[in-house]
């Protein structure tokens, strides 16, 4: 195969499994979804109601040109690299449940939360009475259906929800660290030469397939090399702004402290 004809055919095989995405990277739509995730997230970590863990991952790209419709400065993150900065949401088997790989490296992580579309849909759910939520690190904002450390516990409830949240919360980065170490030309190591909008189809595309092994439950990645493809000084975890739900948030994450009694 020669060279140039190299991009045209990863750019074909992204365009085919893409026709897949909905399917592969969904949201749980029903009851017992949420349930068996929920249950997932307890067994493993004893708290209850969690859906999920969310952060973002910077995956470098070349500086973008001035004639690809985007503005190339804004690629331009906080470490002095070009990137996309990839925002996902995955369960407690490492199945990505969403991925916004639209957003460039300038962006931070709770502007990205701020529209998506996750959001939303938990939003709606929340105002429907529905209960459940995600773990974030203190850069989003504490949400019902989101919610973060305590910053400065003091009282030993609040200490174990912190160690809890921790634990619970680390598996979104496992879960980058495994889609990297899977797919090296996302690693911190490697630059994907190409524009923004088809370095994250190459996103979607591996992740993908990442979730495939996953649900077949194929282990072909070192244990021990995982946590050298996250670079976890990249977040930044100064506090978000809070939102119109801060106060309601505050009473969800009371309840799950509530939950944690019988561990102490």
């Amino acid at each position: 195969m020669s060279q140039p004809s190299i991009p045209r055919s990863i750019r074909h095989i992204c365009k085919l499994v893409l026709e897949h995405k909905n399917v592969e990277i969904s949201f749980p739509n029903a009851t017992e979804h949420y349930n068996t995730i929920k249950m997932g997230f307890h067994n493993k970590f004893g708290i209850k109601g969690v859906i999920g863990a969310i952060d973002c991952t910077h995956v470098a790209i070349i500086g973008p040109s001035s004639s690809s419709n985007v503005i190339p400065h804004e690629f331009m993150n906080r470490k002095g690299y070009y990137s996309i900065n990839v925002e996902a949401i995955c369960d407690d088997k490492l199945i990505f449940r969403n991925l916004n790989a639209r957003f460039p490296g300038s962006c931070h992580d709770s502007g990205i939360w701020r529209t998506s579309p996750a959001r939303i849909k938990l939003l709606r759910e929340h105002v429907s009475g529905s209960f459940k939520w995600l773990l974030g690190d203190s850069g989003y904002p504490l949400e019902p259906w989101l919610l973060t450390p305590i910053s400065n516990p003091s009282a030993p409830n609040e200490v174990l929800y912190n160690r809890i949240h921790i634990k619970a919360r680390n598996i979104i980065e496992r879960a980058f660290g495994v889609l990297k170490s899977r797919f090296r030309c996302l690693s911190k190591e490697r630059v994907l030469r190409y524009t923004p909008s088809n370095a994250a189809f190459l996103v979607y595309t591996c992740s993908i397939f990442h979730n495939i092994l996953q649900k077949h439950g194929i282990c072909d990645f070192d244990e021990i090399d995982i946590e050298n493809f996250e670079d976890s000084s990249f977040h930044d975890n100064s506090p978000a702004q809070t939102t119109q739900y801060y106060t309601a948030g505050i009473n969800a994450r009371l309840n799950c402290l509530n939950s944690l009694t019988q561990y102490l």
